[in-house]
């Protein structure tokens, strides 16, 4: 029996859980049989609450100067040691890799130093100057109460990307975290908030049509941070619509990468597209989920890379040896093997590889699969499968390349890869996504100075540098006319 998230469920001394309508059990995707955890089911009355503490706690916080919150959430993020099993837990409730949690949980450091580097759009207007007719200032302020809602594939990393620059730009927080993966989030988060001013971040989590929707529904939240899939970012948006929210929407992706006829073959190549591609068991919004080889260099391109895929070793992953962790849902690895099953009914090459060392009828484990030879209106190519398969797809041209890659609703990442950084270049601009890499792939290769986000069914604003504080400002122009003087 897994322990109960006491005190962890909402982070804020003026909201009482006693009248919490049972518990939700967490249990292990690498082992079924394993409930981690619980935690009390919530419903809008409670998020009510915690938005009510929300708005009376925002005057006092947006009054401080930018420079104290820097310095607040700065210390606030320090309370969360590497010594508190939270990576561990990450790995019991999602399933991904003892290393890829232990990422996670280093993220929020890093989050207040990109936020850092933008703090001047807060701490003075934005000056436009005389263009001869007049002058005009801009000024950031907070929205006030603002909703940020996370998935279960990256659940601390991903809220911290939202919360931090909310917090900095003066705003009171309610985080909803996914409710399957919620246990090491929350517990992290009980820690920061505790550092900040009451009521400042509260963190709530439930079934995502009762607690997320009550936080999008709520009139007093005056923004919304979305994080998730596009069919509950589009519900999300006709919520939102009610009381006019201003909307961050960072929904799936199924990112092409177009591998050019002058690439190098050999083990950089290779290993790129293996990580940018099977990281979190392909669970991640910016992964390669698409890739487009010259049809000369296909056959010896995807032998070598089934050759490293036949290294991975796929199990549970607190086991040191493993590589590939279970996908996290049991709907998720039915839908994976349904896509997969697909190809293999229209006469595709299904290459499954990878050494299973658990036992799959107590997880739900999915081998690194490369498929080939798929018509490129197949299920499998068109929709964001979010599990470890990939697709590789033939061309004989740049632009049959670029005209496939486009087909899509989606349009979040992609990629581009050459010796000629100045041809790969001329290939991204034509792309249609938010973001295009030459020469890498993935959460590693974002630079976070330049604005991320989608593009199409991929969402709606942008985050990262100066744009993620800009997301959760109202912008407020002050402006005088040359001939509006008194002289």
């Amino acid at each position: 029996m897994g322990a109960v998230a006491e005190g962890a469920m909402v982070v804020d001394p003026d909201v009482d859980l006693g009248d919490a309508g049972g518990t939700v059990e967490v249990w292990n995707p690498a082992d079924v049989t394993e409930q981690v955890g619980v935690y009390p089911l919530l419903g809008p009355a409670h998020v009510d609450r915690v938005v009510a503490s929300a708005g009376r706690a925002f005057p006092a916080w947006s009054a401080r100067s930018p420079v104290e919150r820097l310095a607040t959430v700065r210390a606030a993020g320090n309370t969360v040691g590497p010594g508190e099993g939270l990576a561990e837990l990450l790995v019991r409730e999602q399933g991904k890799t003892v290393a890829e949690a232990t990422g996670e949980f280093g993220y929020y450091g890093l989050a207040v130093t990109f936020a850092e580097d933008e703090m001047a759009l807060l701490t003075e207007p934005e000056a436009l100057g005389d263009n001869g007719t007049g002058r005009a200032w801009i000024y950031r302020r907070p929205y006030g109460v603002v909703g940020i809602i996370t998935p279960w594939n990256r659940p601390f990393s991903l809220s911290v990307t939202g919360v931090v620059p909310a917090l900095l730009a003066g705003n009171a927080v309610v985080l909803a975290v996914a409710p399957t993966a919620p246990l090491a989030t929350l517990r992290a988060f009980a820690t920061i908030a505790a550092a900040l001013p009451p009521g400042v971040l509260s963190v709530v989590t439930g079934p995502g049509d009762v607690v997320a929707q009550r936080l999008v529904d709520h009139p007093d939240v005056r923004k919304i941070s979305f994080t998730g899939s596009v069919a509950t970012g589009q519900e999300v948006t006709r919520r939102s619509a009610v009381n006019l929210k201003n909307l961050t929407l960072e929904l799936g992706g199924n990112d092409a990468a177009i591998v050019l006829d002058d690439t190098p073959a050999g083990p950089a190549l290779y290993q790129r597209l293996v990580d940018g591609t099977f990281m979190s068991s392909g669970q991640v919004c910016m992964a390669i989920k698409r890739l487009y080889l010259p049809r000369a260099r296909l056959e010896p391109i995807v032998d070598e890379l089934a050759a490293r895929l036949d290294q991975m070793v796929v199990g549970d992953g607190l086991d040191p040896a493993t590589t590939l962790g279970p996908v996290h849902l049991a709907s998720q690895r039915d839908r994976v093997v349904g896509l997969v099953e697909d190809a293999r009914s229209r006469g595709a090459t299904v290459r499954e590889l990878g050494d299973l060392r658990a036992d799959p009828a107590r997880g739900f484990f999915v081998r690194p699969t490369l498929v080939t030879g798929l018509d490129h209106d197949a299920p499998l190519i068109q929709e964001e499968q979010f599990g470890p398969v990939l697709p590789v797809i033939a061309y004989d041209s740049v632009d049959e390349a670029v005209a496939m890659a486009n087909d899509s609703e989606f349009g979040l990442s992609s990629s581009v890869w050459s010796a000629d950084e100045d041809r790969a270049h001329q290939v991204a601009v034509r792309l249609e996504a938010g973001a295009t890499f030459i020469n890498s792939h993935g959460v590693f290769s974002v630079d976070r100075r330049a604005p991320f986000g989608g593009m199409k069914q991929s969402g709606t604003g942008r985050m990262s540098g100066r744009w993620a504080l800009d997301s959760f400002c109202e912008l407020h122009t002050v402006s005088i006319r040359n001939s509006a003087t008194f002289d």
